[in-house]
């Protein structure tokens, strides 16, 4: 008996190479999007979270790699991840930002954050980084000025095919950071702290996707 159209898309859900798990009578253009699917590279718990439109932070000692899948289009997605001008109205911490300077796809920018580290204790840090867009599939940053030791990073945009037999597209975002701070600071707060903030960081770009898409 053939499988239920439920049980392909369950099985595209969780399993790599679902395409032979599911038949091959979807489209020819449908079966190299499955094909290149990028999340049959992560595993089984990590796809079941990223499904659920939740966050997924691995990593320790200040290099994280944190993922978020945003039903939108890449261009929607882009959008929002590059409109650093106005990153202080839906990322975590920020209060200021701006565009210092630009070059074709090269950007010095510019951000003011804030954390609440403990009960009447407010750090605040001037960030200066240097972007290097690859417009519509991510960019690269490197801190150029602020207080930490080490800031530097990537981000990357992948679409991902919603379900089979639907024209859906989502897009799986990737953000790969390394974020040290000076001696003087206590390494673990600090590892801690940051590692919250890049998931609070994730589910506020997808948040603000989802409002703008809308």
């Amino acid at each position: 008996m053939a499988r239920s159209w439920h049980t392909r898309s369950l099985l595209y859900f969780l399993l790599p190479g679902t395409l032979s798990l599911a038949g091959n009578n979807l489209p020819a253009r449908a079966q190299v999007a499955f094909a290149n699917n990028p999340l049959d590279t992560l595993p089984v718990q990590e796809r079941v979270t990223l499904r659920q439109g939740k966050p997924v932070v691995s990593g320790e000692n200040g290099c994280y790699t944190a993922r978020i899948l945003i039903d939108a289009t890449p261009s929607q997605t882009w959008s929002v991840l590059t409109d650093y001008s106005n990153y202080s109205r839906f990322m975590p911490n920020v209060t200021a930002s701006s565009v210092l300077g630009s070059n074709n796809n090269q950007h010095l920018f510019e951000e003011v954050d804030r954390y609440h580290v403990a009960p009447l204790i407010t750090i605040n840090a001037r960030t200066r980084l240097a972007i290097t867009e690859t417009p519509q599939k991510g960019f690269s940053f490197q801190m150029v000025a602020g207080k930490l030791e080490k800031l530097y990073g990537s981000w990357t945009l992948q679409p991902v095919p919603a379900y089979p037999y639907t024209s859906k597209t989502q897009v799986l975002l990737t953000q790969q950071i390394h974020a040290h701070p000076k001696s003087v600071t206590p390494k673990s707060l600090f590892y801690n702290i940051f590692r919250r903030h890049v998931e609070k960081t994730m589910q506020a770009i997808r948040t603000e996707v989802a409002r703008r898409s809308s």
